[in-house]
């Protein structure tokens, strides 16, 4: 890390975070004998970071395996006073994977799984239009997902080398 990140977690709280990276269910005793040091450590920073909201733990599914076959990205015009709630509102619906606000035409994009073109056109027309605020919209079907992860945490290192 630079001197000049003010981050919350030091260099052994990244490489804990990098070790469940690759591998979310290595052990606390596997990580700790990696890394030099006791698993009370280990147990220790993570509880800490998991407290302070550092480090959520998911269990991330292929959607298409489960029956999500219609991926979307929907990109959404609001007015400007508006665009936070109107993107608090969207998060609402089950189906969203994420709402960003974004500079340009469009001060959001939303991504959402779908089971189906029907059910994709059920959100659009039923749910997202209606809510007031929303001037207009833009649908994407995403056709492949070739790259769907968080950066990797060892890129916060100091002699990280790609």
């Amino acid at each position: 890390m630079t001197k000049s990140q003010n981050l919350l977690v030091d260099e052994l709280d990244i490489a804990i975070l990098a070790h469940l990276e690759e591998d979310g269910r290595k052990s606390l005793s596997d990580i700790a004998a990696d890394l030099g040091v006791t698993v009370s450590t280990v147990g220790n920073r993570l509880k800490r970071l998991i407290d302070e909201e550092i480090l959520s733990i998911h269990g991330f599914l292929d959607p298409h395996q489960v029956g999500f076959n219609v991926p979307a990205l929907i990109l959404v015009s609001a007015k400007p006073t508006e665009i936070e709630r109107v993107g608090m509102e969207i998060a609402k619906f089950p189906e969203v994977l994420a709402v960003i606000m974004i500079t340009g035409d469009f001060g959001l994009s939303v991504e959402v799984q779908c089971r189906d073109t029907d059910h994709l056109t059920e959100l659009l027309l039923n749910r997202l239009q209606p809510i007031s605020g929303i001037r207009d919209t833009r649908t994407s079907i995403l056709l492949r997902e070739i790259k769907v992860k968080q950066p990797s945490v060892k890129m916060l290192l100091s002699d990280f080398q790609n």
